[in-house]
């Protein structure tokens, strides 16, 4: 059965997302909560703001720690004809 949320209560769930989630954009949380909204509707879930603020929080929680790694992060240079173990110099062995 079709439910009408009430907007304010999508708005509130948002908000508290939001100050959790301050990383992400204001639209990308209020984008989440109303998907989460209609995916627990589709599902033929009785909808409440606090299961929808639950599974949202899980979301964008997932989305937050599956961000890569900072580009700054500089890999260690290796000096040609290092090892990549000891950085001490290879020998070659016999041919």
């Amino acid at each position: 059965m079709l439910q009408i949320f009430p907007v304010q209560d999508l708005r509130r769930i948002s908000a508290r997302l939001h100050g959790e989630f301050n990383a992400l954009s204001r639209r990308c949380v209020e984008r989440c909560v109303s998907d989460t909204w209609h995916c627990v509707e589709h599902l033929g879930i009785t909808v409440t703001p606090h299961l929808v603020e639950r599974v949202a929080r899980e979301h964008l929680e997932a989305m937050v720690n599956s961000v890569p790694p900072s580009q700054t992060v500089r890999k260690a240079s290796r000096r040609p004809g290092t090892s990549l173990f000891t950085s001490h110099h290879t020998v070659s062995g016999p041919r």
